[in-house]
């Protein structure tokens, strides 16, 4: 594991990165848009999107098709630093189930040089790709369960565990002594945690929905905001 003491300070120090709880486990909140549990040497990435753009550009969409090689340089520099026994893609890591016969040649042997670099990779399945692409390595699954805490794409009503999930995309707007910012987020309770997400051309559902307040409510949430390479919290 790459971390030492003086790597992690000096990354809270500059905002980087931020420690939270959540499930009784340390959890560290990367501005980049990951998470980290030490405990287990865990990365959890969620939402990749890969070829989104090649996706949109079918449509007569005037996208570059550049978003699957900016999205996986991310991911090795952040795998480098963490240099982690497990990442948990936490679904919708592909577009859509055609986006393999469009990944150019140079990304899909660079998505797989990225799996191959741990120990284990874990697909979660999601809406978008409920089956994992031929050829590529790593373990399919539904869900992943440690301890009280289930990791999967989307939440399941009445679940007794705490639930980690992606999905929403979720993402904010504050304001700071008259400076406005926005971008994506960490959201949680008690009960559900929401990942950002990660893929290069990824939208956003704003925290204030309705559909993301039916989930968590706003008296009761943790909001952790990634905006200039940073992350802080929001009250």
């Amino acid at each position: 594991m790459a971390i030492t003491d003086a790597w992690l300070t000096e990354k809270v120090s500059q905002r980087q990165i931020t420690i939270t709880k959540y499930a009784d486990y340390l959890w560290l909140l990367d501005a980049r848009g990951v998470a980290y549990l030490p405990a287990c040497d865990w990365l959890i990435v969620s939402d990749l999107h890969l070829e989104k753009g090649s996706y949109l550009r079918s449509y007569a969409n005037p996208l570059p098709s550049l978003d699957s090689t900016a999205t996986l340089k991310r991911l090795e520099g952040i795998i480098d630093d963490y240099q982690p026994k497990r990442v948990i893609s936490l679904g919708d890591s592909f577009h859509d189930k055609h986006s393999m016969s469009r990944m150019t040649v140079d990304d899909r042997q660079h998505l797989c040089s990225l799996v191959d670099k741990v120990d284990e990779w874990m697909w979660v399945e999601g809406n978008h790709d409920p089956d994992l692409p031929d050829g590529i390595p790593g373990t399919p699954c539904f869900e992943i369960i440690l301890d009280n805490m289930v990791f999967r794409h989307e939440p399941e009503n009445e679940e007794p565990k705490a639930q980690v999930i992606g999905h929403f995309h979720p993402k904010m707007r504050t304001a700071i002594k008259r400076r406005r910012f926005s971008g994506k987020c960490f959201v949680n309770d008690k009960h559900i945690f929401i990942m950002p997400a990660f893929g290069q051309f990824t939208g956003g559902l704003d925290i204030d929905d309705d559909v993301v307040k039916a989930l968590i409510s706003p008296s009761k949430r943790d909001v952790f905001m990634l905006c200039d390479s940073i992350i802080f919290k929001v009250k």
